[in-house]
């Protein structure tokens, strides 16, 4: 339910409605700078969530308070989405600082909701857990959504993009509140080596398993092709709104269908994946995801305004890739992972979602910037980072990951057991 709530979020105020607003209005005088100034948020608040997430995530594993603190990301998340709504037209600064904030709100509860993933998932399912969770992410988007389209459709100007930030605040609010009432924590807390506190225990962590990188290698080299790969969705996700009108030449309410469009085939491909990833495997499915991900960005990047019919397909595919990619992506990172360290390890899948943002992002300012005014080749950029990534997986063994994951875990057990075998003697 959380993955409901936290989709829509994600995708009306993060994504779509404020960065319209903020490019359109509030710095309504530079569409480019703009764009420029939204990603410098971006970029800004991925660097600040990398620095912070050691110490992030030994809260959720030492603290014992997990449901407590993503209960203070969700209230600042409610609250910041209202104060976006209320930035006046030309306060760029004001709303970069909120969108920030939001932001960081909104990442550090990811972080939380990840680390309840192993304790409410057996390894062997991750998978499908996975699928099910971006499914419901996705409709909760495409609610949201509708209602922000049918907002936006109803009252034109910067009163329209307010209203559906004030509505994803209050969708938010709804959405999120049976994870506080109905969700219990399993493991409550962790007790922390000697000589550690919770500030140092989680870059000691990092270190820890950075001196191991062999024994994990296989999850570690499939973290850095993700990477690569997840900088060109980023791409599509954080530009998605200014670009595609700017490329279809849309109007606001056909490029809120458009979006619409978009979240609803994304419920189609995650929960297709869902049925079938395990059939085809994890690894073939992402495969097939760069595929259609490479095909549509690159054919998208030559289709004329007058083709306004095509972008239609266009939506439909960007959201299915979008549904397959990210669930796949994750779920091998879950597959990947030793259940003992599946929490450590989602914070490193959290990290690299965020560098590959850094990338795409900067990407796609510096090629705005050489070619101002061409935003098909904005979009074509895309491409390099799903081809370059299609390329790479093909040298990811699933099964010998897998079979990494089951043996590290069996070590670990025996380790402990032959630990308390010790002690008792």
């Amino acid at each position: 339910m959380f993955d409901f709530a936290n989709q829509a979020f994600a995708l009306v105020i993060l994504t779509t409605m404020y960065q319209l607003y903020f490019v359109y209005h509030v710095v309504a005088d530079d569409e480019s700078l703009g764009r420029q100034l939204w990603a410098a948020s971006n970029i800004t608040t991925q660097v600040i969530v990398i620095l912070i997430s050691p110490i992030v995530g030994a809260l959720a594993d030492f603290s014992g308070a997990k449901k407590k603190l993503l209960l203070i990301t969700y209230a600042g998340c409610v609250v910041l989405t209202a104060a976006l709504g209320l930035v006046p037209p030309g306060a760029a600064a004001l709303g970069m600082i909120l969108f920030i904030c939001g932001y960081l709100f909104y990442a550090t509860g990811e972080n939380f909701m990840g680390a309840f993933l192993p304790e409410l998932a057996e390894h062997r399912e991750m998978g499908k857990v996975s699928a099910f969770g971006f499914t419901l992410g996705y409709t909760g988007g495409l609610v949201c959504l509708a209602g922000a389209v049918i907002l936006f459709m109803r009252f034109e100007g910067p009163t329209g993009f307010r209203l559906a930030c004030v509505w994803a605040g209050l969708f938010f609010l709804v959405a999120a509140l049976p994870t506080f009432i109905f969700v219990r924590e399993r493991k409550l807390r962790e007790e922390l080596p000697p000589g550690q506190t919770i500030v140092t225990v989680g870059f000691h962590r990092v270190a820890s398993t950075f001196r191991s990188i062999r024994q994990y290698r296989h999850l570690f080299r499939y973290l850095l092709i993700m990477t690569f790969y997840l900088a060109g969705m980023q791409i599509v996700i954080f530009f998605g709104g200014t670009i595609a009108q700017k490329l279809f030449d849309l109007e606001m309410k056909e490029l809120g269908i458009y979006v619409a469009v978009s979240a609803a085939s994304a419920i189609v491909g995650a929960f297709t994946t869902m049925l079938f990833q395990d059939r085809v495997g994890t690894r073939n499915t992402i495969l097939l995801a760069l595929v259609l991900w490479t095909v549509i960005m690159i054919a998208a990047a030559f289709i004329r305004p007058e083709w306004k019919a095509l972008f239609w397909a266009v939506g439909g595919g960007v959201g299915f890739g979008m549904g397959m990619l990210g669930t796949s992506s994750r779920a091998m990172v879950g597959l990947f992972s030793p259940k003992h360290k599946s929490a450590e390890f989602f914070g490193f899948y959290g990290q690299a979602t965020k560098i590959s943002a850094i990338l795409g992002l900067a990407l796609t300012i510096l090629t705005e910037h050489m070619f101002a005014g061409r935003y098909n080749l904005v979009v074509a950029s895309s491409g390099i980072f799903f081809i370059g990534g299609l390329v790479l997986m093909l040298g990811v063994n699933e099964r010998d990951g897998r079979i990494a994951a089951i043996r590290a875990t069996r070590a670990h057990i025996r380790r402990h057991h032959d630990y308390a075998e010790t002690n008792r003697t």
